[in-house]
């Protein structure tokens, strides 16, 4: 239900990762939250449009393994959604992975719209990057 809150326009690029991509692509896993990535543009109309929902808005947030320009997080259908820019792995300083190619995404339908999610081959180096490789 929380994906349904995004908006329909076209606002630039974007997509749905994490768990949530997995679960969107037919791997068997429960998400706990809805993570995005996606290009500065399309950060701010998302955000501008969840504003309600929005409870923290950060530029330069670092988490230690991952870092991102730029962080928002609503809580949305009382699921959290993550909406990150310029997103990378990071591990012992080295950048393990950089933001994913969003040209390459399904468009998944859920609740009859169009939703687009990392494709699972972009994917699978996300995975590993994070320690995550099983799944």
């Amino acid at each position: 239900m929380a994906l349904l809150q995004l908006p329909t326009t076209d606002i630039g690029h974007w997509a749905v990762t994490g768990s949530a991509a997995l679960a969107l692509q037919g791997v068997a896993v429960k998400p706990r939250d809805v993570d995005v990535v996606a290009e500065e543009s399309a950060a701010i109309a998302l955000t501008d449009h969840l504003s309600v929902f929005v409870i923290e808005d950060e530029v330069g947030w670092d988490r230690g393994d991952v870092r991102a320009a730029r962080r928002s997080l609503a809580i949305v259908e009382g699921i959290e959604l993550e909406i990150l820019v310029g997103v990378e792995s990071h591990s012992n300083g080295v950048v393990q992975l950089s933001a994913p190619n969003l040209a390459q995404v399904d468009l998944v339908n859920v609740g009859g719209r169009e939703i687009p999610v990392l494709t699972l081959q972009n994917m699978i180096p996300i995975l590993e990057a994070m320690g995550k490789g099983e799944r």
